[in-house]
């Protein structure tokens, strides 16, 4: 077993947590490591790389024949609301456009035949909503902004971050924040396909 991360600090925590396992910093997109591999494995990662091609040809490269991978992540229309809110944060503020969108989010049909095309034989497919409430209350979605939304914000002063963020709360309230918390409208893609 192998585990891969871009972020040398989250391949240290991992390494912490887990001495017996292997861990290596890679880049999803050209991962050093040598196949053939049994499974891939992947979690809430795929939608942060704007490059699936490369991916997805990195993943068909390390499985043997018959061999699973298996991913969850944000798919298509995955946190639209949030995005919207975000849009129109950006434009009220007279920001230039576009809006940077740090992320990907497939129908599950490109993401299908885009495995079909690399040799993978799609066995599952599911695109569900998930709606996740979110924890700190009225400060919920300023926290998850901060966490998560950093490329959107880069080239930003603080304070534009800061208004953008603000505005953006504003914008999203009326659909996205029910009966006491944040509630952001993830929609996940989950998928299993074969090396044939």
């Amino acid at each position: 077993m192998t585990g891969v991360d871009r972020s040398p600090e989250m391949i240290r925590q991992a390494q912490a947590a887990y001495p017996e396992i292997r861990f290596a910093v890679a880049d999803a997109t050209k991962i050093s490591l040598e196949g053939p591999f049994d499974a891939v494995f992947s979690n809430a990662t795929l939608h942060w790389i704007k490059e699936p091609e490369r991916v997805a040809g990195e993943i068909a490269r390390l499985l043997r024949p018959g061999g699973r991978f298996v991913a969850e992540f944000g798919g298509k229309e995955n946190i639209a609301e949030l995005v919207a809110a975000t849009e129109r944060a950006w434009t009220k503020l007279h920001l230039p456009p576009p809006m940077p969108n740090p992320w990907y989010y497939p129908s599950l049909a490109h993401y299908a035949g885009l495995l079909e095309r690399l040799g993978m034989e799609v066995t599952y497919a599911l695109l569900f909503r998930r709606p996740t409430p979110l924890e700190e209350g009225e400060d919920g979605l300023r926290n998850w902004l901060t966490m998560f939304g950093g490329a959107i914000f880069e080239g930003l002063t603080e304070r534009q971050r800061d208004q953008v963020i603000a505005q953006t709360v504003r914008e999203a309230r009326s659909k996205l924040f029910l009966d006491g918390k944040w509630v952001i409208d993830y929609r996940r893609l989950r998928v299993v396909a074969i090396k044939t």
